[in-house]
C-alpha cells in the first residue's frame, strides 16, 4: 500500500515539474507582455502621446470614507502624490534627480539608497506607462506565470543595475496590469475596475498597503490629461531662508586639500564587491575581495589582498602578496623626495590658478542648484540640494561635458563643510569621439558616502558605481561595483611605520 502511494506521489511530482517546464518554455518575452498591455489600454501610440495626467481620488479605509488623494504624473519620470486626511496631509514626489516626502509631522525627508532607487524606478515606469522603458536603461524579464485571485498572470520584473526592482502582474486573459509588488516597504498594489478615459483604460479602483496594518482603497473620481503640469511641481520645497549653496560648495572644495592630507594618516579595510548583471537584470557572477589598505603621503595607497569570496588567501598566495606589498613600501621610500616635489609643484600650480581667478569648480560652472533645504540625516543636520545642468551651458572640456549630463542630489554637513552623501546619474548618454572611444548609456549612476571620525576628520564609508559602457567599438559590458571602507586606524602614515610594525586588521 505505502510503496504504491509513494510511487503515485513521485509520479505526480514529476508530472507537475514537467508542466512547469513546459509553461516556462512558453513564457513570452517582457517586451511582448508590455506590448500586449499597451494594446489593451488603448494603443502604444495613444499612451505614448500623453505628456502628463492628474488623477483625483477618494480614499476608503476599512470600507469607510477616509480622505482624498491627488496624483500627478509627467513623462518621462515624475510623479507626485498628495494624500489628505482628517489629521493632515502626506506629500511625496519623485523627479529624475531625487525623491522626497513630507509627512504628517511636516518634516521633509529626501529619500536615499534603495528606497530612493526603488521610488525613482516606479515613477519612471508608471509616468511613462511603460512606453519605451528600455530606452531608460530599465531591465525586464518574465520571471514566472503566477496566480492572481485564481487568474493566471505573467509576472514581469523590472529592475535597474543598481538593484532596484518591482514585479508587475499582467493578466493573461486581459493583458491588463493587475498587481505591483516590491521589496522596499513591502509594496503591494492591486489595480482593477478598468474603464475608458478619453480612449485610455484606467484602473478606477486601487488598493495599496500601508506601512502599518491595513489597506487604503482609492476610488477614481476624475482624470485630466495634458494640462501642462509645471515640472517644478515635483521639486522638493526649498527652505524659507536664503541658503547660498554656491558659497557652501566653495568651502567644501577648499576643505578637500586638508582632507586629503588627513586621509593619508589612516590604514583601513576595503571591501570590493563586483557584480555582473545580464540584460534581463539577472545576477551572473559576484566577486568579493577584501584588502588591507595602507595610504602613503603623496602617492597611491598600497593594497594588500587578504581574502576572496570570504576565503582567506592560501599560505602560498599570502607570502607572495606580503612580498609584493613590502616591495611597494620600499619603492615609496626610495621615491619619497621625488613624490614630495611633484605634489608641491601641483599645489603651486593650483594656487597660481586661484590667484588668477581661473580655479573654479567645474561643478559650479556647469550646474544649477535646485531646492536647497535643511534636513536631518542619521541624526546630523544637513543642507540638501538637487543639481542639474545649467540651461544653455556649452562645455569646453571633456570633464565639463560629462558633468553637463549629470543630475542628482547632495547632502552636506553645514558645520564641517563636508559632503555626507552624493547620488548622481547620467540623464543622457555620454560619448567620447562620437562613441568610437567610449559610450555610456543613460542611467549610469554613482553614489558616495562619507563618515565623521571621533577626531573630526571625514573619511570615505561607501561608494557604488553601475554603468553600461561600450569601449573602442567593442561590445563593452555592464559594471556594478560597491566599495566599503571600515576599521580605520590612525597612524603617522610614513612608510617606516608599515615596514617596522604594519597595522594588524582583524580577520572577518
Amino acid at each position: 500500500m505505502f510503496p504504491r502511494i509513494r510511487l503515485l506521489l513521485i509520479a505526480l511530482l514529476l508530472f507537475v515539474t514537467a508542466l512547469q517546464a513546459v509553461a516556462q518554455k512558453k513564457l513570452p518575452s517582457a517586451e511582448k507582455v508590455v506590448d500586449n498591455y499597451l494594446k489593451a489600454i488603448g494603443g502604444k501610440k495613444s499612451a505614448g502621446a500623453l505628456k502628463d495626467a492628474t488623477y483625483e481620488w477618494t480614499i476608503q479605509f476599512n470600507d469607510q470614507p477616509f480622505g482624498t488623494a491627488r496624483l500627478q504624473r509627467k513623462a518621462p519620470a515624475s510623479e507626485r502624490w498628495e494624500l489628505t486626511f482628517g489629521n493632515g496631509q502626506i506629500i511625496s514626489a519623485t523627479n529624475a534627480r531625487s525623491a522626497w516626502e513630507l509627512g504628517l509631522d511636516r518634516q521633509l525627508r529626501t529619500l536615499s539608497g534603495p528606497e530612493s532607487a526603488a521610488t525613482k524606478l516606479r515613477a519612471a515606469l508608471d509616468s511613462s506607462r511603460l512606453v519605451g522603458f528600455k530606452k531608460s536603461n530599465v531591465l525586464a524579464r518574465v520571471i514566472s506565470l503566477g496566480d492572481l485571485r485564481s487568474e493566471p498572470a505573467y509576472i514581469v520584473e523590472f529592475s535597474t543595475r543598481g538593484g532596484a526592482r518591482f514585479q508587475y502582474y499582467f493578466s493573461v486573459k486581459t493583458s491588463l496590469l493587475t498587481k505591483i509588488t516590491g521589496d522596499v516597504k513591502k509594496t503591494r498594489v492591486l489595480l482593477d475596475d478598468y474603464r475608458p478615459e478619453r480612449g485610455i483604460l484606467e484602473p478606477h479602483r486601487v488598493r495599496m498597503n500601508l506601512d502599518g496594518p491595513g489597506e487604503l482603497t482609492l476610488l477614481l473620481q476624475s482624470v485630466k490629461y495634458d494640462t501642462g503640469i509645471d515640472v517644478r511641481v515635483f521639486d522638493p520645497p526649498a527652505a524659507t531662508e536664503n541658503l547660498d549653496v554656491a558659497a557652501l560648495w566653495r568651502e567644501v572644495i577648499a576643505n578637500q586639500d586638508e582632507l586629503d592630507k588627513r586621509v593619508a594618516e589612516y590604514a583601513f579595510r576595503q571591501t570590493e564587491t563586483d557584480r555582473e548583471i545580464n540584460d534581463k537584470g539577472e545576477l551572473k557572477k559576484e566577486t568579493v575581495k577584501v584588502y588591507e589598505v595602507y595610504p602613503l603621503p603623496n602617492r597611491e595607497p598600497v593594497q594588500k589582498l587578504i581574502s576572496e569570496n570570504g576565503v582567506p588567501l592560501s599560505a602560498e598566495k599570502a607570502v607572495k602578496e606580503d612580498k609584493r606589498v613590502q616591495e611597494e613600501f620600499e619603492k615609496a621610500e626610495r621615491d619619497k623626495e621625488k613624490d614630495e616635489k611633484k605634489v608641491a609643484q601641483r599645489r603651486a600650480e593650483r594656487e597660481k590658478k586661484k590667484d588668477e581667478g581661473a580655479e573654479i569648480s567645474p561643478f559650479l560652472k556647469v550646474c544649477d542648484f535646485v531646492s536647497p533645504r535643511r534636513e536631518v540625516l542619521e541624526g546630523r543636520e544637513t543642507i540638501v540640494f538637487d543639481f542639474r545642468p545649467r540651461a544653455g551651458f556649452k562645455p569646453k572640456t571633456r570633464e565639463e561635458s560629462l558633468i553637463a549630463k549629470l543630475i542628482g542630489v547632495v547632502w552636506i554637513d553645514p558645520f564641517d563643510k563636508q559632503v555626507i552623501r552624493l547620488e548622481a546619474r547620467l540623464a543622457e548618454g555620454f560619448k567620447m569621439a562620437g562613441g568610437l572611444l567610449v559610450s555610456l548609456k543613460p542611467g549610469a549612476a554613482l553614489v558616495i558616502e562619507q563618515t565623521r571620525m571621533v577626531q573630526g576628520v571625514w573619511l570615505p564609508k561607501f561608494a557604488q558605481i553601475n554603468l553600461s559602457v561600450k569601449v573602442l567599438l567593442f561590445s563593452g559590458g555592464d559594471y556594478n561595483k560597491t566599495i566599503e571602507w571600515s576599521e580605520y586606524r590612525h597612524f603617522a602614515g610614513d612608510v617606516k611605520d608599515y615596514k617596522v610594525d604594519a597595522p594588524v586588521i582583524p580577520k572577518p
